[in-house]
């Protein structure tokens, strides 16, 4: 680095920017109270899509809003809260205002969602970098003005005209293939066919990215120098169509990182310069990060540098040159290694788990990705000219896609295709990196077969996670229940998984909270009862639980008379069958001991009747040392005195330390005789903000006002996080960190 004094002034001013927006971070800004409120904004449209909604396609406008003057239509008064831009999307049937124009436009609004649990997607801090503040949906038209951008317009009219003719000339699933690989129109994407290229590695080909730029701006500039365009023409030429297409593809995090560093080289062509790889990356970084630090938290731009960084520092640190490397198979599984080596806390930072297969799964995607984007490029052209000539490439197409889509599925079948460790502590990834520092400024007084080895205790380090003592989760669910249990670290369980409030909670809170814990296997899986707010998430497990990388052991139901399973109860049972997971029945005086750990059934009874399913809900008592937990469902009525009855004949002590409220702090529920023979000394009630049902009911929260216990309502405090040796208790709110 000393012979790149300008890489090191960039990487200085890197550091600068993430110890600034560590020190003083983004205030929140809450704007909750406008929640589904109509609110009218004005503002000046810079960007445009169409976006697939429940089927329907939907205009979305991205406004830069101002505030209106005394002169305007609109008055401060009726006006949205204030912020820097928003996202609008339009009813059908509204004008389509041009970009560049001035709007006004009335529509709901809605806040953007942050995340409550570990390993939830954070909507509002996603946008917030974006500096997008909120949205408004069905929103209206009220005025517009008619000048506008033409030339952005243009482009817009320019993408929507290109992506149309791969509509009419691909089957529609190719189609959306090439939308996203060529046009960065990712809306149309089938996300099934998302999810396998990216729990198998190679979702990096749906970003307009380095190896799209790489492969359209080199081949273009390689193209003219054939045709005897002169090398500082062909370099402008090239250098323009890119920053056109990076425009036109919708300025992603990675392909301006791209189309800067393709510029660097140019320039470099056209001053006659050597062309410095790492300080073009240490340039673009500086470039794109004074434009918004927050990306320093965006996974496409750490990803996006960081495989450069693997490529063009890492690498060559690892691999001494020599014949053998020079081998083109050796060269390829090489540089995907470098870029592995530095990928790896990226990986497991933000997704938690790293496709093991990858590496030898692009060897076949990348060299293939030129034939693809070429075929893709002849159909866009012959689209418009010769529509009959585009058959050879079409064919080209979809040989391609269904070898990566036939690969992905077949690494899916593979034994240990997905490495799960849950996100690293920030220490580890601190000892990670000093790693690779050491070893690159040191690479010539190592023996490779030596810094391989050092890489390897460093991957080492970054991937166990010893853990001690118990851990107890009450997640976020919304109007529902999911309660995740760790033992020592060597078995996990869960109880409950649903929610009435939030759509697929599975795939979206619960399956991305285990992998967040680094869950790879769940013993067992508890289901108190089958109505929706307590089960749809565990089916939804059931389903994709195996593909995402977590296997269920054990599916436990309550053990109730026959009559009494309806439809729920079978679809779980069948849904298990399907996945091959053992079904097992549980009643009152039934126990599961797991080391310290100690699972009770205290409700239901062996063939219990119970005319509702929230009375014959499971209850569980949990025991690790001088720590008691009590899971209650929803039971209420006769099933809780019952319950409380057999409580009390068996255990020693008349206090518990965490009482789940049953259903979810229903006014009937936890009555004032329970919580006297109980009195936990902390109270979880699960339930959804603003629902339907009134929970947390006013009655409710009086009796547990009465009692020494602390109360933590999920809506409140996001995810709740016991933690215990046994004696001592640690909580932890999620919403409070």
């Amino acid at each position: 680095m000393g012979r790149r004094p300008l890489g090191v002034c960039c990487l200085a001013v890197t550091a600068f920017l993430f110890v600034l927006v560590h020190i003083k971070p983004v205030p929140f800004t809450d704007y909750s109270v406008f929640q589904k409120k109509n609110v009218t904004v004005m503002g000046r449209v810079y960007r445009k899509e169409i976006r697939e909604q429940k089927a329907k396609e939907s205009l979305v406008l991205y406004l830069k809003l101002f505030s209106p003057g005394k002169d305007d239509a609109v008055q401060a008064a009726d006006t949205g809260p204030p912020g820097e831009r928003v996202i609008c999307y339009l009813r059908a049937g509204e004008q389509e205002p041009e970009i560049g124009s001035v709007v006004q436009l009335k529509g709901k609004m809605a806040c953007f969602e942050r995340a409550s649990n570990p390993g939830q997607f954070d909507a509002y801090s996603y946008y917030q970098i974006s500096g997008i503040s909120y949205r408004l949906n069905q929103a209206i038209v009220l005025a517009k003005t008619t000048k506008y951008n033409g030339f952005m317009e243009g482009v817009y009219r320019l993408r929507r005209l290109l992506s149309h003719v791969l509509e009419e000339n691909l089957p529609e699933k190719e189609a959306s293939v090439m939308q996203t690989i060529l046009l960065g129109e990712k809306e149309g994407l089938d996300r099934d066919l998302k999810a396998l290229y990216q729990r198998n590695g190679i979702v990096h080909i749906l970003a307009i990215s380095g190896l799209h730029i790489s492969m359209l701006g080199m081949g273009l500039y390689k193209l003219l120098r054939k045709c005897g365009v002169p090398m500082k023409l062909a370099a402008a030429v090239s250098m323009a169509l890119m920053v056109f297409y990076c425009v036109m593809t919708g300025f992603s995090v990675s392909a301006v990182r791209a189309v800067l560093m393709f510029c660097l080289q140019m320039a470099a062509v056209l001053a006659k310069r050597t062309y410095d790889m790492l300080t073009a990356l240490g340039i673009a970084a500086v470039l794109i990060l004074l434009s918004q630090p927050l990306y320093l938290y965006h996974s496409g731009f750490v990803f996006s540098f960081g495989c450069v960084l693997g490529i063009g520092l890492v690498l060559p640190s690892l691999i001494e040159e020599g014949e053998f490397v020079k081998k083109p198979v050796i060269k390829e599984i090489a540089g995907g290694l470098g870029v592995v080596v530095i990928t790896l806390p990226i990986y497991l930072w933000f997704y938690y788990q790293f496709p093991v297969y990858s590496v030898v799964l692009n060897l076949l995607v990348i060299p293939l990705m030129s034939f693809l984007m070429g075929a893709g490029l002849f159909v866009l052209a012959l689209g418009i000219l010769w529509p009959f000539g585009v058959m050879p490439f079409r064919f080209v197409i979809k040989i391609i896609l269904m070898l990566y889509e036939g690969a992905c599925g077949g690494c899916d079948n593979l034994p240990g295709r997905l490495l799960t460790t849950g996100r690293p502590a920030v220490w580890q990834v601190v000892v990670y990196v000093m790693v690779l520092v050491f070893l690159v400024m040191y690479k010539k007084k190592l023996h490779m077969a030596v810094k391989w080895g050092i890489v390897a205790v460093a991957v080492v380090i970054l991937t166990l996670h010893p853990r001690a003592g118990l851990k107890v989760i009450f997640l976020d669910v919304g109007q529902g229940d999911s309660i995740y249990i760790e033992n020592e670290g060597r078995s996990s369980y869960l109880v409950d998984g649903g929610s009435s409030s939030v759509s697929s909670v599975g795939l979206y809170r619960i399956i991305p909270f285990l992998k967040s814990q680094g869950v790879s296997e769940l013993e067992a899986v508890f289901v108190t009862h089958p109505d929706e707010d307590h089960c749809n998430g565990i089916m939804e497990l059931l389903k994709e639980g195996a593909l995402q990388g977590i296997k269920v052991k054990h599916l436990v139901l309550p053990d109730i008379a026959k009559e009494g399973r309806g439809g729920s109860y079978k679809e779980l049972e069948q849904a298990a069958g399907a996945a091959g997971i053992v079904v097992s029945y549980i009643s009152r005086g039934q126990k599961i001991s797991d080391g310290r750990l100690m699972l009770t059934c205290l409700h239901p009874s062996r063939g219990y009747q119970a005319g509702d399913a929230n009375a014959y809900s499971i209850v569980l008592e949990l025991t690790y040392g001088n720590f008691i937990a009590m899971l209650t469902g929803d039971v209420e009525g006769e099933g809780e005195q019952e319950m409380v009855g057999f409580w009390q004949e068996e255990q020693e002590t008349d206090k518990i330390t965490v009482l789940k409220a049953a259903h979810h702090g229903s006014r009937n529920s936890t009555p004032e005789d329970f919580l006297d023979c109980t009195s936990p000394m902390y109270t979880v009630i699960s339930c959804g903000e603003n629902n339907s049902y009134g929970h947390p009911h006013r009655e409710l929260m009086e009796r547990l006002g009465k009692q020494e216990t602390k109360i933590l309502i999920t809506y409140e405090t996001g995810a709740v996080t016991f933690t215990t040796d046994g004696r001592k208790v640690k909580l932890r709110k999620f919403l409070n960190e």
